[in-house]
């Protein structure tokens, strides 16, 4: 794996899912809700394939799986790193934040589709 390339991604993927965040709700005006949760569900998937396939695309990294799912939990320390360090003290204040079911979820969900794109590779 290329810690570096990973961790880069785990950013790019941090900070894409930060803006598409505020849009939604503050662009969009949207509460988490039903809607909100559909909206940001799907456009998570396509962020999170677009990072994946940066990751993987044109460099020499080991692909399959369970290489994709080593690189999806880089990606998600990133972004709980960021997450604690910006996210909760700036703008959530709650760190009830990380037991958020829905927070787990998107973690799910980005760990099955880096694995996927890692597997087609």
């Amino acid at each position: 794996m290329n810690y570096k390339r990973a961790i880069l991604c785990g950013l790019l993927l941090w900070v894409l899912i930060f803006f598409e965040v505020c849009i939604l709700m503050f662009g969009f005006k949207l509460s988490q809700g039903s809607l909100y949760y559909l909206i940001h569900f799907l456009l998570l998937a396509i962020l999170t394939l677009v990072c994946a396939f940066i990751y993987f695309n044109g460099k020499k990294v080991k692909s399959g799986f369970v290489q994709g799912l080593l690189v999806g939990f880089v990606f998600l320390f990133v972004g709980v790193i960021l997450d604690i360090v910006l996210t909760v003290p700036l703008f959530v204040h709650n760190y009830n934040f990380f037991l958020d079911v829905y927070l787990w979820i998107n973690y799910l969900e980005i760990l099955i589709l880096v694995g996927v794109v890692s597997s087609l590779k």
